[in-house]
This record gives structure tokens, C-alpha cells and sequence, in this order.
């Protein structure tokens, strides 16, 4: 009977060994499932990080294209100006002299009439002329186009003034 009790105690200490080992092998398990998680969520983020760097690369350099693309038309346009001053062919001395004088006529009239309006604006006078509603759209607008042309007459006409090659003091 000894024996019998022997062979019992060994299969069920045998049994509880092999399912504390399982219960072992299982926890260690998820402890390696948890890191692997824990690694492949570190993985995900860098691989996000990095798409996110890709992106604002790509913005960077598209950005650095469109600026490109707007600097090479402003010069187009530039150019295209230039071209057409050129062509005008030479006529009478008193057409050139004409010609010639409107760039330094017209600026200076275009800031008269800037501050003329942005006088009257000031002290009241548009009342007389335009309705309460529409005196701010149509100031505003006005008062805007006209510092528009004020400044493009300026910066345009007078901005690039190199002398003429055959120029003589």
C-alpha cells in the first residue's frame, strides 16, 4: 500500500508540478506577448514620427518650389515690362520728353490723392457723400486701391532705376 500511495503522491505532485509549470510558461508568455506589444508600439510610433518628418518635408519643399514658381513670374513679368519699354521705338524729342515725365507726374498725384482721401476720411467729409452703410466697404476699398496704385507706381516705376549704358553725366 506504501507503494500504492507513493505512486499517487508521485503522479499528483508529478500533475501539479506540469500545471504549475504551464501556469508558469503562461504568465512568462504574457510578460514576452506584453514586451512585444510594448516594442511594436514603439515601432509604430517612430514609423509615425518619421511619416510625419516625410510630410512636413514634402510641405518644406513644396512650399520652397511654389515661392520658387512665384519668384520666377514675378521676374517674368518683370521682364516681359522691361521688353515692352524697349520695344517702344524713339520718336520726336518732345513725345520722349512727354513720356518720360509721366512716371514722375503720376506717382506723386496718386499719394495727393492717397492723402487727400485719407484726409477727408479722417475729418469726417465722406458723410457728406456716401451713406453710413456703405462708407466703411467703399473707404476701406478705396482708401485701399489707392495705396495699391501709390506704392506699385512707386516700387514698379522707380524701384529698379539702373542708368542707361550709353548714359554720360
Amino acid at each position: 500500500m506504501s507503494e500504492l500511495i507513493d505512486f499517487g503522491a508521485s503522479a499528483v505532485t508529478g500533475g501539479a508540478l506540469g500545471v504549475l509549470g504551464t501556469a508558469i510558461g503562461r504568465v512568462a508568455g504574457f510578460f514576452e506577448r506584453r514586451q512585444d506589444h510594448a516594442q511594436e508600439r514603439e515601432r509604430w510610433t517612430h514609423e509615425r514620427e518619421m511619416a510625419q518628418a516625410e510630410a512636413a518635408r514634402a510641405d518644406q519643399a513644396a512650399a520652397r518650389a511654389a515661392e520658387a514658381d512665384r519668384r520666377q513670374a514675378s521676374y517674368a513679368g518683370l521682364q516681359a515690362s522691361l521688353e515692352a519699354e524697349t520695344a517702344i521705338r524713339a520718336s520726336y524729342p518732345w513725345v520722349e520728353a512727354v513720356r518720360a515725365l509721366v512716371r514722375p507726374i503720376l506717382t506723386p498725384l496718386l499719394w495727393l490723392l492717397y492723402l487727400i482721401v485719407f484726409f477727408a476720411v479722417m475729418e469726417g467729409q465722406a458723410e457728406r457723400y456716401l451713406t453710413p452703410e456703405a462708407q466703411g466697404d467703399f473707404i476701406g476699398y478705396f482708401i485701399a486701391n489707392i495705396a495699391f496704385a501709390a506704392t506699385a507706381a512707386t516700387l514698379w516705376w522707380f524701384g529698379d532705376r539702373a542708368t542707361p549704358p550709353n548714359w554720360r553725366r
